[in-house]
């Protein structure tokens, strides 16, 4: 089997989507080209036998009972009336017929974790009218819906959202509030920042005490414009990227997206409306208790304050350039500011 018009791809890259291909069982050619990925993973587009597939090569999540959890959503997510496309794993024919397998990458010698999915149509949205976040909180909520009804008999490997404290060991609490106090040379771009965060962070950490107590469910856990597609009339047909789906507050499929539109270079009163079609599209679909809806100026928080901890950590295993991470600690302090002008405003929008 070889590769047809793959100029773009080195022939590493060839020579490994080759090898997974007939570990998959496919003999035919194919062509291919390299996919936008993303910070976890590689994808690459592929085409043989008159079909297409996107192939995504896990570089940081090698953990297969992750990657296991993760199919064994999408397989029940198959299997449900969800009404949305959802990735869906290619079983492989040889062995035990998995959806994933191990290779190794000739370039570094290092075993990383390749799977093969059915490609989905559809393009990223981007946000022109606020009205458009409406339909973004339909999504989140009716895949919230169906994913409380799912029965996953493997135990998720993701703590939730509020036990950030076991999340990131090179980050821990601790660790982030010495930097606060210390910023280091490679965290100097966002110096001033920190150590403003560092009488704000305590604060954020209690408020989280209690969580423990709101309704659980599964979760995506990232629902956003970079993970969903909309089809030709701007519709969203599919949701991606299932990899940090666990068992965590089913608000947090809310506070994650209103989280993500704070730092959106849009007007306040841009903001406002896209907040508020994206909660009342949301609510159509989930019927929110009012202790979830009082923690969610806390969780919008959280979601802001684990991606910092998050790039960090990659930052610390030299995964990502500290840049990377410079660039959220900033956005976290400016949510916070936000915050501090506007809960009180949030919280009628959250009651109405």
């Amino acid at each position: 089997m070889q590769n047809i018009d793959s100029n773009s791809l080195h022939h590493s890259e060839q020579q490994r989507i080759s090898e997974v291909l007939a570990l998959y069982g496919f003999t035919s050619d194919w062509k291919g080209e390299r996919g936008k990925g993303g910070m976890n993973n590689s994808t690459y587009m592929l085409h043989v036998d008159g079909a297409s597939y996107v192939l995504r090569q896990y570089e940081t999540h090698n953990d297969p009972m992750k990657i296991a959890f993760e199919h064994e959503v999408l397989e029940a997510l198959q299997r449900s009336n969800f009404k949305l496309d959802t990735p869906s794993p290619v079983r492989r024919l040889s062995g035990e017929g998995g959806t994933f397998l191990a290779v190794k990458d000739t370039l570094t010698g290092h075993t990383k974790i390749a799977t093969l999915f059915h490609y989905r149509e559809g393009v990223n949205p981007i946000w022109h009218t606020p009205d458009q976040l409406i339909g973004l909180g339909k999504a989140a909520g009716a895949l919230s819906s169906v994913m409380a009804t799912l029965d996953i008999p493997l135990e998720p490997v993701y703590p939730p959202y509020y036990r950030i404290q076991e999340a990131y060991p090179l980050c821990s609490p601790e660790r982030l509030l010495q930097l606060c106090a210390a910023p280091p040379e490679q965290l100097s771009g966002c110096a001033n920042e920190l150590k403003q965060l560092r009488d704000a962070l305590p604060v954020l950490f209690e408020a989280l005490r209690g969580m423990e107590h709101l309704p659980h469910q599964l979760v995506h856990g990232d629902v956003n414009a970079s993970n969903v597609l909309a089809d030709q009339q701007g519709e969203i047909c599919t949701i991606l990227d299932f990899e940090f789906t666990t068992w965590d507050l089913r608000v947090m499929e809310l506070a994650v997206p209103m989280s993500d539109l704070l730092t959106m270079d849009k007007s306040e009163d841009w903001m406002w409306q896209a907040q508020e079609g994206l909660i009342s599209g949301f609510r159509e679909q989930v019927s929110l208790e009012p202790d979830e809806l009082l923690a969610i100026p806390r969780l919008i928080l959280l979601r802001s304050l684990d991606v910092v901890m998050h790039f960090i950590s990659r930052m610390f295993e030299g995964t990502d350039e500290p840049e990377v991470a410079v660039q959220q600690i900033v956005k976290l302090k400016q949510r916070i500011d936000w915050m501090r002008l506007n809960e009180e405003r949030l919280r009628e929008v959250l009651v109405y």
